[in-house]
């Protein structure tokens, strides 16, 4: 690595990058999953007095109605650890979170681009994303949740064959929708798909849209991890926080600082990745592994006593 390069760059706090990650985090799947509830409850409950699909129980055969509750439930899910994250300083969340919320994000995007693209064409802008509760299912919700995942919740790095999972309830729901529009003709067609090009090929279409998005988000998505990734290993690699003499100094500051957000029935663990990035950067005086995590946990446990003193 070029130090002299790499001094000129300000080095980023880790501890700063994952607090604004779960404040934003927070606010935002906050106001997602009260949009959602609230517009879900006014079409349910018939608010609107309209004999449109999207009243009453005829809301839940509605793509935009379904995508946005998996992704208000992934978010809902999300504010535990969020708010966890806050009070221990940390932000991590399970793999399989991010990957619902991928989902979630995949078609409440496609709802976006379809009603900002086919629905506003046939039936005009203001109806498509602002008429009623298309204001938060339409707009809001997928707009969120898009800056959502790919600037905040990027705490595993998504690979393209997970990144088939999004597709999934898509493929499911738009086979359905065909089926019952133009095979049973049980459905009106809503979403405008005969009017210009025949259904077959709005079909095809609409998958390869929702497959162009999902890897526009995964793209996103990921370049974030790598960023965040990259950040918080600067931080412990180069950082003044951690500039001393020796590895073992540095591994007692990181336990000392670890203990500090320590909650009586906490579980102990060891940060086995902060522990080799400090290794790294004092290579030239490295201990043992077992030796490094021995000092860590004693320094840790000794840490927690003296607070209780």
């Amino acid at each position: 690595m070029d130090m002299k390069k790499s001094a000129e760059r300000p080095v980023i706090n880790a501890r700063k990058i994952n607090k604004m990650r779960c404040i934003v985090g927070i606010v935002i799947c906050s106001v997602v999953v009260v949009l959602t509830a609230v517009s879900f409850s006014l079409n349910i409950t018939d608010y609107y007095s309209e004999t449109s699909p999207e009243a009453g129980f005829g809301t839940l055969r509605m793509f935009t109605t379904l995508s946005n509750l998996m992704a208000a439930i992934a978010a809902f899910v999300c504010l535990p650890f969020q708010i966890d994250g806050l009070r221990r300083d940390k932000y991590k969340l399970p793999s399989w979170i991010v990957t619902v919320l991928f989902i979630g994000a995949v078609g409440t995007f496609l709802t976006f681009v379809v009603a900002l693209s086919l629905i506003s064409a046939t039936q005009g802008i203001e109806y498509a994303m602002v008429h009623n509760s298309n204001l938060f299912m339409h707009t809001i919700n997928p707009i969120f949740i898009a800056l959502l995942f790919t600037l905040v919740i990027s705490d595993s790095h998504i690979g393209f064959r997970k990144s088939l999972l999004s597709m999934i309830p898509i493929t499911i729901y738009a086979f359905i929708y065909f089926i019952m529009v133009f095979v049973v003709k049980q459905w009106e067609d809503v979403y405008k798909t005969n009017v210009f090009i025949p259904w077959p090929v709005s079909l095809l279409l609409v998958l390869s849209l929702a497959f162009g998005l999902s890897q526009l988000l995964r793209f996103l998505h990921n370049r974030t991890h790598r960023y965040i990734e990259k950040s918080i290993a600067r931080y412990y690699k180069e950082s003044k926080d951690y500039e001393f003499p020796r590895v073992t100094e540095a591994i007692a500051h990181l336990a000392q600082v670890e203990a500090a957000f320590y909650y009586e029935g906490d579980d102990i663990y060891i940060p086995t990745d902060i522990i080799a990035l400090l290794s790294e950067r004092y290579s030239a005086s490295v201990l043992p592994i077992d030796i490094e995590y021995d000092i860590y946990l004693e320094n840790y446990l000794a840490a927690i006593k003296a607070t209780k003193k």
